[in-house]
């Protein structure tokens, strides 16, 4: 079953599924990248050396 929000959205507007399904997931990957900047920190305190590779 869709979120509440999706199945809000209207039929008859072409794209508008995709615009909010991107819209969402900026959204969640802007959380993570704070996530990870506070795992660092955390880690950072700890003295904890990690290698950061970039998976791109």
């Amino acid at each position: 079953m869709f979120p509440l929000s999706l199945a809000e959205t209207e039929v008859d507007a072409p794209g508008q599924l995709l615009a909010d399904l991107e819209r969402r997931q900026d959204e969640v990957l802007a959380q993570l990248d704070d996530l990870e900047a506070k795992l660092a920190d955390v880690l950072k305190g700890l003295n904890v050396e990690t290698e950061e590779a970039e998976l791109e």
